[in-house]
């Protein structure tokens, strides 16, 4: 009777590590970089230059991932108010269509400036995100639109490239 256990695990391992992979888990993480345009009433755009990561979870085409950005001040005209941090979540879907990549995001989270020191303004950025995946590496954009609760006059367009790694 052992040796039929044994036999059998020897056959359930070899079937386990012997099937081929399947696509249809994928985890991804990106750089991020990108600017936007502030569509509220600053007299100074907030989003000049942003930079940023993500990491993604896609399992059979629906996507759950975080990601955090921050938005640079370029020159110390600005001052350090408008220096936001966002933090927060995605969920999505996506359709492969061979190696393109595409499908709707809708990010929640909290965005900071580094002033506050605090996330306390919540965020709603529904938008879409297009990539190419090639062997790994995946490159793309990611387009968004950021509706800010607590600072209305943060509301705005973000775009984004992005490029990283896909498993």
């Amino acid at each position: 009777m052992r040796n039929h256990l044994i036999a059998l695990l020897a056959v359930s391992l070899c079937v386990a590590v012997c099937a081929p992979a399947r696509a249809d888990i994928d985890v991804e993480g990106t750089v991020l970089i990108g600017t936007g345009v502030d569509t509220g009433g600053e007299p100074h755009n907030p989003y000049a230059l942003q930079v940023g990561g993500q990491v993604e979870l896609i399992l059979w085409g629906v996507v759950l991932g975080a990601r955090a950005t921050r938005a640079l001040a370029l020159s110390d005209e600005l001052s350090k108010d408008v220096d936001l941090r966002a933090i927060g979540g995605d969920l999505g879907y996506e359709w492969e269509l061979w190696i393109f990549h595409i499908g709707p995001r809708l990010g929640l989270g909290y965005l900071s400036t580094v002033k506050k020191d605090l996330f306390s303004s919540f965020y709603v950025e529904p938008g879409v995100v297009g990539e190419i995946e090639l062997g790994w590496f995946a490159v793309g954009a990611d387009l968004r639109y950021r509706v800010v609760t607590e600072d209305m006059d943060r509301n705005g367009f973000l775009a984004y490239a992005k490029i990283g790694l896909r498993f």
